[in-house]
């Protein structure tokens, strides 16, 4: 709604109670979606909360919110979000599930058993935790009423779960994801890789167009759990590919040897998806471990000494660096060995993260003892630090 108010030449403030957009995604991600927002001169407000709406005539002439501003306006749209309409079941024996949908086994059973619930009413549960969740989506549904059809008239149809996956275009951006974040992961105790990869949807030649791919992945078994994808072109078919293979229980290795479909104009000779399975399998298998801006912004923080080295040309390194880095570029970095220190832990970066990983590789051949390479390089450390 809000695009299509502001490609009618309408003037759009958007108001969010939440610290940030889209919440089934990290915030670094969400951040980017903002930005695009924010580009098309849309206004927003975070942790905002609307407190009085004033009127004129029956005509709504401005409102109040939590952060004490008054915004002027001649039109509200509410965008309330769904929740489960349970009042069909509410004086029957039917138990409600922690998400306030109801409860459902994997025949789509209630708790009482001839009382079945599909669709927005009901939960579902995740494939990767096995835990109940609720993402109300109208696949989910359909699948779902095909499920209790079988199972009514005979069949053995179970429901096997679903991964979340939801996709939306804003502007000129495709956002799409699946599976858990990094946030969900975090949280339901993982110890995980965190990998962004930004890469052209096809061949640079042909016009393509950078994907921003953040994958997670179990550290303890290379199992994919996750991705968020955004960019122009592309999301779509990447982030089912990355569904398909976390539903058949895909490892980071196997994301590398999928055999997809290749010629120019569709994708590069290694695609996003086959880049983003052999940098996760490297980091957690191969000893080529990544650190995320997040990580580096903490440990800087804490003080912490680093050897930064940012490979790129000063050209490049005098527009934009990592704080603290050193410029020495990958051409020169073996001759600048006998100028660095092994033992101190040692983050490599370019702009995106193909060159830095090359120079993390030299360096852990000459014996260094804790070589990083900074997930997404300068590019995407330059747009997380803007994230207060």
């Amino acid at each position: 709604m809000t695009e299509q108010l502001t490609r009618l030449g309408i003037k759009v403030t958007l108001l969010q109670r939440s610290s940030q957009l889209m919440k089934h995604m990290d915030q670094d991600m969400a951040f980017r979606i903002q930005k695009e927002l924010e580009i098309n001169q849309v206004v927003i407000h975070l942790n905002t909360i609307v407190t009085k709406v004033h009127t004129s005539d029956d005509v709504i002439t401005n409102l109040e919110t939590t952060s004490g501003e008054n915004i002027v306006t001649d039109m509200v749209v509410l965008a309330t979000g769904v929740v489960p309409n349970t009042k069909l079941v509410e004086n029957l024996p039917v138990k409600i599930g922690g998400s306030g949908a109801i409860s459902v086994n994997k025949k789509l059973q209630t708790s009482t058993p001839d009382i079945y619930a599909v669709g927005d009413v009901s939960e579902s549960y995740s494939v990767i935790t096995g835990k109940p969740i609720y993402r109300p989506l109208g696949s989910t549904a359909n699948k779902m009423g095909r499920i209790v059809g079988d199972v009514l008239t005979g069949g053995t149809l179970e429901h096997r779960g679903i991964l979340g996956t939801g996709i939306v275009r804003v502007f000129d951006l495709d956002i799409a994801y699946t599976g858990l974040s990094e946030t969900e992961a975090l949280a339901e105790g993982y110890e995980i890789e965190t990998l962004y990869s930004i890469k052209p949807n096809n061949a640079d030649y042909l016009g393509g167009k950078e994907l921003t791919i953040k994958a997670i992945a179990d550290k303890q078994t290379s199992r994919v759990l996750g991705a968020q994808i955004i960019g122009p072109q592309g999301a779509d078919k990447r982030i089912d590919v990355i569904a398909t293979a976390i539903s058949f229980g895909a490892v980071a290795e196997d994301l590398f040897h999928l055999d997809l479909a290749y010629a120019p104009p569709f994708a590069t000779t290694k695609d996003p998806i086959l880049y983003t399975g052999m940098a996760l399998d490297n980091a957690i298998n191969k000893n080529r471990p990544l650190m995320t801006p997040h990580e580096l912004i903490r440990l800087q923080s804490k003080g912490e000494q680093l050897q930064i080295i940012d490979t790129r040309a000063p050209k490049q390194f005098n527009v934009s660096h990592v704080p603290g880095a050193i410029n020495i570029p990958l051409a020169d970095l073996r001759e600048q060995l006998k100028n660095l220190n092994k033992t101190l832990p040692t983050i490599t970066y370019c702009n995106k993260g193909v060159t830095g990983n090359a120079a993390q590789n030299i360096l852990i051949n000459a014996g260094f003892e804790k070589v990083y390479n900074l997930s997404g390089g300068n590019k995407n450390y330059q747009i997380i630090s803007e994230l207060k």
